[in-house]
């Protein structure tokens, strides 16, 4: 089991990644790369009717980094990864989650790991969208969500 201070500081390491990496689908290949999150949410917005988004910002065979938003007021259904760990990075919003049995609100700078097999649910915050940075591990080559009763 991993401590929370080792979490956090493989957090830092992730965002620091995330900082020097190559973009590879949030800004167009002849232009600059997009390195704020705020640049890439605006050059991605959501479609009418999308209460959730998944922007891949970096990825190679040992991870993939997306900037995720979801609307205010979603729910997320408990669902699992059998094959990925999810860790979040809590950008704008809020978001209560519950994993393991318990229940925690999370608010901007928080680092949220959910290990795969780990189901999990979330309640978005009315206050506006969620914004977050998160990575999955090994990289999300195909879909991984597995709904739970």
């Amino acid at each position: 089991m991993r401590s929370k201070s080792s979490i956090i500081v493989r957090a830092a390491l992730l965002l620091l990644f995330f900082a020097c990496v190559p973009l590879t689908h949030a800004a167009d290949q002849d232009k600059a790369p997009l390195l704020n999150y705020a640049e890439i949410l605006k050059a991605n917005p959501m479609k009418p009717g999308e209460l959730s988004q998944a922007i891949k910002v970096a990825e190679d065979d040992t991870a993939t980094m997306n900037v995720a938003r979801f609307a205010r007021g979603l729910d997320v259904k408990a669902h699992l990864h059998k094959t990925h760990t999810e860790t979040l990075y809590v950008i704008e919003g809020n978001i209560t989650m519950t994993m393991a049995g318990k229940t925690r609100e999370y608010r901007p700078g928080d680092v949220i790991f959910i290990p795969m097999n780990t189901a999990h649910s979330a309640k978005i915050g009315n206050d506006g969208e969620l914004v977050t940075l998160q990575i999955l591990t090994p990289a999300m080559k195909e879909a991984d969500r597995v709904l739970v009763p």
